[in-house]
């Protein structure tokens, strides 16, 4: 089912109805999915503390998120500590950028801002907070207490949640972003486009053909991949296009990737009426 937009401009055009009906029946990852996969996933993050503790941005050293939300992070030891002696509430904005795995015009695809409240764990809390935190980053030294850690563990309790990405611009509620799930496919998306791009070129130029996207002399590369389906961005001299082609059924891991990759290379079909 393919669909185009305009990278730039994404104002729906007149088969937007039945683009409508197709995405009701869960055809693509809702907000609250969308925000747990880049509050797990995203390229990037940095935490704003607005108010006595200081107006710098911050960048984790790390980060994952619990089953719940909440997000843990690891930052300078002075944080932490201002954190813990803290007698308010202390507030904070995580702001996540995901940029494309590959290079395509206008690669940042996503923005998400989750501001909450920052606690610090503490007693055996604290030992399974940098646990996950080493787990996550694949760094044993975070287990490490005491003056050798590099860092002070915080949590982030999420209170407001928004997301602005090849989607759209959408508020999430915190109790739908803390029961939702990140995307299956994400974990292994940035690889999975790599090889798209390196050893597929010609798969994908294929597509984007049969929507009437490109013409021969157009760029095609992939630039981003979900459970429910592929986007590729097409680009010539005098304008960027992107095309989604989704998925007969949502996919749940590599096995099931792999075969909905090659039924849209190999498969039988023709496209819809291009959808924004």
């Amino acid at each position: 089912m393919p669909r185009t937009t305009d990278a730039a401009d994404a104002t729906p055009d007149a088969s937007a109805d039945g683009c409508d009906r197709r995405r009701s029946r869960g055809s693509h990852p809702d907000a609250a999915s969308r925000a747990r996969t880049l509050a797990a996933h995203a390229a990037s993050a940095i935490v704003e503390l607005p108010g006595h503790i200081g107006d710098e941005p911050i960048v984790p050293a790390a980060r994952t998120v619990e089953a719940d939300g909440s997000i843990l992070l690891l930052v300078p030891p002075e944080i932490g500590a201002a954190v813990l002696t803290s007698r308010d509430d202390v507030a904070a904005v995580l702001h996540l950028v995901d940029v494309a795995p590959v290079a395509v015009p206008q690669r940042v695809r996503a923005h998400c801002w989750i501001a909450g409240w920052l606690s610090t764990p503490s007693g055996s809390g604290l030992g399974r907070a940098a646990a996950r935190l080493a787990a996550a980053t694949h760094d044993p030294a975070l287990l490490a207490f005491g003056e050798s850690r590099s860092g002070a563990v915080v949590r982030l309790e999420p209170g407001e949640v928004l997301v602005d990405d090849l989607w759209g611009a959408e508020h999430v509620e915190p109790d739908e972003y803390g029961a939702a799930g990140a995307d299956p496919v994400a974990v292994h998306e940035a690889e999975l486009l790599q090889h798209l791009a390196a050893a597929h070129g010609a798969e994908l130029h294929r597509l984007c053909r049969l929507t009437g996207a490109v013409t021969k002399g157009d760029r095609v590369a992939p630039v981003a991949l979900d459970q429910f389906g592929l986007r590729l961005r097409c680009t010539s001299p005098t304008r960027t296009r992107d095309v989604r082609f989704e998925f007969t059924s949502p996919v749940t891991g590599p096995a099931t990737l792999g075969e909905a990759l090659r039924t849209l290379f190999h498969g039988p079909g023709s496209p819809e009426s291009p959808c924004s």
